[in-house]
């Protein structure tokens, strides 16, 4: 063992002493300082294998130790920006300096193409300036062209299939679900990404507790565009006859502040109240029952810009205040004003039992006026132990009339006004406690709405036995409504399983009251009587308790809820003096399940029984005139029904190659206990229910593919969809069994033909087909397609020509009206912060829009007046 530890320690004592070793500084030759980060290597003079290397540290020195046994060795000291320097050195231990010069390096071109789409885990950051055209002026014109994301007619965005939950500029909710305010005002140059968070959950203190699958954007601003105001103002004016458009919007993104505030107006045809729509649903806790309404055009399956004969203003004011990291204060103000007119032709074939049919031919004009104001404060605290929100919120009309004409067998003027009002208050708090979740909500709201109908002349006379002439019939009704829904939870998470158990007690309280009277020559109202009056208190209790269960993995996740609910309803009828009391035992359970194969695929499915009492729409007794030709009777038995229904599907999504594939299918099946009835006498028609159970049963698919491209296609869109339905209706007496059936297919394309031209083109094909059950009738199917096109030329770096066409075809058209074509010209010229825009419009002046589908158990033809050929001119500018 000695002789052993003797020769170790001989041989470590030889390799020490054949170690060579080098030492040194490397300093700047013109200042004297040290550089850091130099590359040193050393190898044998005349060989090839490098023998050693290092890195200087801060202080400009280096240390090389090597084995060789050649008489000398090179150092070489190398980097970026520095001359080359190689020395010989004896091979012997000592020190090396160096004295450096820096130099430029000429590099060759390289030119570098970023990804359009980057994945991030489950984000996607979309690069702006690689989807933008140079016609495209707002984010909303590019969010078109990005593929997985859709943009719909009106403004509403969705990903992957599904709409989205947030809309957010620099991670701040700004706008609370009114996002088309952004989405067509902030500049597409000031955005840098458009971030999509999939499976976005908004409530920090949910996260991975409670998951979901849908998506939200974020608008990432560039530098240049935060911090600073910006504003900007367009004048517009043209002819056919006099027209105006003119706008006016400020913003602001701060750190800790963001203001968007915008005014627009006009009278050609651009629908401003659409931006103002809160695509998150808004207050619907507090929708009314009962509505009445005049016989007016049902608008057609065209863009507005084409029919809408409007005179609008609408203003709004958005405002959110931070507090450091997670809370904020937002404020969000919204007015509309509007008039609108309408005129149109329609043709509705009700196939009766046997081989009759009663046709109902309407030529209806109609002027509709309204003052619409939204407010909302919100106050939020979200962090991951807790969250606080509350949302106190007004909406109303403060005005709103309709004027309205329909010429049949005669001619029928109506009148209708319905101001309303809606105040609520909504409350959510959650508080994570380790493993548990506890969370309260509660909303409590109340609305009001005074609606009244005038019809003339008197259409229903034998419901009326006053004395003298009858001019006509007048509808009164006005409707209180206070809900109150609460509900307490709390969640318990064990690993990958978790479960929540909810509570809830729920109240709805309306009353109700009408009144139908004939309208007097001399211009006072007829008496009223029990049969054509209502007087109704309708009060709901729903108490409930909901159990969920989930389990989550990488890979897989399971929802099961079993939720329990009981239902007491009173409905005092102070006409009849009838007190009815009403208790169901509701048991709707569901089962969602998620499996994500890997990165790119997903798949989905989902089970789930629903049942349901009607409300007060079914529930009133005497007479109501909805609409001049629609009374509603109801006999006072509630119709309830219960459902089934099951889907499944999948997702596919590769960024990089920008192609999103999504796929569902859908079953259901339905029963009620009351069978609908429809009885027709002349035009006018009178809603009837009988005791017949029935049932009802369809299903679906529809699939959407979005590809992505580079070179001169740059995005193909590809959608289909099938729906077939199965009903049942009591038709003048005949229990009627029908089939609905429609097929819907469509692609898009967006490309660009170098830096001359873009292009875009669209075409849809829509079938429909009608089946009456045990009929011997059969009726050919219904085919329509569109198409539009748009080509825009950039001749010169400031100049855009923009041309556009559309075309309807329709097989159940015959004439001249078969084929319908559109066409639009423009002219673009923008200098300094001036932008010229001149607009020619329906260039071939087509006047009608001719439409024909089945509808129900019949068919429905229609021919909308639309906007004559108009010259607009506008001028954009910025005014800071």
């Amino acid at each position: 063992m000695r002789w052993y530890c003797f020769l170790l320690m001989v041989c470590a004592g030889s390799l020490a002493y054949g170690q060579t070793k080098i030492s040194g500084s490397l300093k700047n030759a013109a200042d004297g300082k040290p550089i850091s980060g130099l590359s040193v290597t050393v190898k044998a003079k005349a060989g090839i294998t490098m023998l050693n290397y290092t890195l200087t540290d801060d202080k400009g020195a280096y240390q090389l130790t090597f084995n060789t046994t050649a008489d000398s060795v090179l150092v070489s000291v190398s980097g970026m920006s520095i001359q080359k320097q190689v020395r010989s050195y004896p091979n012997q231990s000592g020190f090396l300096n160096f004295d450096l010069v820096y130099q430029g390096i000429l590099l060759k071109e390289l030119k570098v193409t970023p990804p359009k789409i980057r994945r991030l885990n489950d984000t996607l950051n979309y690069a702006v300036d690689l989807f933008t055209g140079k016609n495209d002026r707002t984010i909303g014109e590019v969010l078109k062209k990005m593929p997985g994301i859709k943009v719909a007619d009106d403004g509403s965005v969705s990903y992957r299939d599904k709409p989205i939950n947030k809309f957010y500029i620099e991670n701040q909710d700004l706008l609370e679900g009114r996002y088309g305010i952004a989405t067509n005002n902030i500049a597409a140059k000031d955005v840098e990404t458009v971030q999509v968070l999939e499976n976005h959950q908004p409530i920090k203190a949910l996260k991975n507790k409670e998951f979901t699958d849908e998506g939200a954007i974020n608008l990432k601003l560039k530098a240049d565009a935060k911090n600073v105001w910006v504003a900007n103002a367009q004048l517009g004016a043209g002819l056919a006859p006099v027209l105006w458009n003119n706008e006016l919007s400020g913003m602001y993104f701060g750190k800790g502040k963001q203001l968007m505030t915008t005014y627009k107006g006009n009278n050609t045809g651009d629908d401003s109240g659409w931006e103002l729509k809160n695509f998150y649903g808004g207050d619907r806790n507090l929708d009314f029952p009962v509505a009445l309404g005049i016989q007016s055009p049902a608008e057609p399956g065209l863009s507005r810009k084409r029919y809408l004969l409007n005179s609008d203003h609408a203003f709004s004011l958005n405002k959110l205040r931070s507090f450091g990291k997670d809370y904020k204060l937002t404020a969000n103000f919204s007015y509309l004003n509007d008039r609108q007119k309408k005129g149109s032709y329609s043709r509705y074939e009700n196939f009766l039992p046997g081989d009759s049919t009663l046709v109902i031919e309407e030529r209806m004009k109609s002027i509709t006026r309204f003052h619409h104001l939204e407010t909302s404060l919100k106050l939020n605290a979200n962090t991951a132990a807790f969250y606080f929100d509350n949302s106190f919120n007004f909406s109303g009309d403060l005005q709103r009339k309709e004027y309205g004409s329909v010429e049949n067998e005669q001619f029928i003027a109506q009148g209708r006004t319905a101001p309303y009002f809606k105040i609520g208050n909504n409350l959510s708090i959650i508080k994570n406690y380790k493993k548990l979740t506890f969370r309260l909500n509660s909303y409590n709201g109340y609305g009001r709405i005074n609606d009244d109908l005038n019809v003339e002349p008197m259409l229903y006379p034998l419901l009326f036995s006053d004395p003298g002439l009858l001019s006509g019939t007048a509808q009164s009704l006005t409707q209180q409504l206070f809900v109150s829904q609460n509900s307490l939870s709390f969640r318990i998470k064990h690993g990958k399983f978790s479960q929540n158990y909810l509570a809830s007690a729920n109240a709805s309280l309306l009353k109700l009251s009408s009144s139908l009277q004939s309208m007097l020559e001399n211009g006072g109202l007829g008496k009223t009587t029990d049969s054509l009056s209502n007087q109704l208190n309708w009060n709901r209790y729903d108490f409930g308790l909901a159990p969920e269960y989930t389990y989550k993995d990488k890979k897989v996740e399971l929802t099961l809820k079993l939720p329990l609910s009981y239902t007491r309803l009173y409905r005092n009828d102070l006409i009849l003096d009838r007190n009815i009391a009403q208790e169901r035992v509701f048991f709707m359970p569901s089962l969602s399940a998620n499996y994500k194969l890997n990165l790119l695929w997903s798949i989905h499915a989902n089970a789930g029984y629903s049942q349901n009492i009607d409300g007060a729409e079914n529930g009133f007794t005497g007479y109501i005139m909805q609409s001049y030709r629609y009374l509603v009777q109801n006999e006072g038995r509630l119709p309830e029904r219960s459902m089934q229904n099951y889907g499944t599907g999948f997702r596919y999504a590769h960024p990089i190659k920008m192609l999103f594939v999504n796929f569902h299918a859908n079953y259901y099946r339905s029963k009620m206990n009351l069978l609908y009835s429809q009885e027709f006498q002349g035009i006018l028609t009178l809603k009837r229910t009988l005791d017949i159970p029935n049932t009802a049963n369809g299903f679906s698919f529809r699939l959407n593919v979005d590809q992505g491209l580079n070179g001169i296609f740059q995005k193909l869109s590809l959608d289909a969809g099938y729906n077939n339905s199965e009903n049942t209706r009591l038709n003048q007496a005949a229990i009627t069994r029908f089939i609905n059936r429609t097929l819907s297919a469509g692609t898009r394309i967006n490309g660009k033909l170098g830096e001359w031209a873009d292009f875009n083109y669209g075409i849809r094909y829509v079938g429909s087909k009608n089946i009456l059950k045990n009929e011997v009738r059969d009726f050919a199917p219904i085919h329509s397609a569109t198409q539009s096109a748009g080509l825009n030329f950039f001749p010169l770096k400031d100049w855009v020509l923009r041309m556009s066409f559309e075309n309807g075809y329709n097989t159940a058209v015959t004439g001249s009206g078969r084929a319908m074509n559109f066409a639009d010209a423009g002219l673009k010229y923008h200098i300094k912060k001036l932008e010229f825009n001149l607009e020619y419009n329906n260039i071939f002046n087509t006047k009608r829009y001719i439409a024909a589908a089945y509808s129900g158990i019949g068919s429905y033809y229609s021919s909308y007046d639309l906007r004559p050929t108009q010259v607009l001119l506008k001028v954009r500018f910025k005014i800071k």
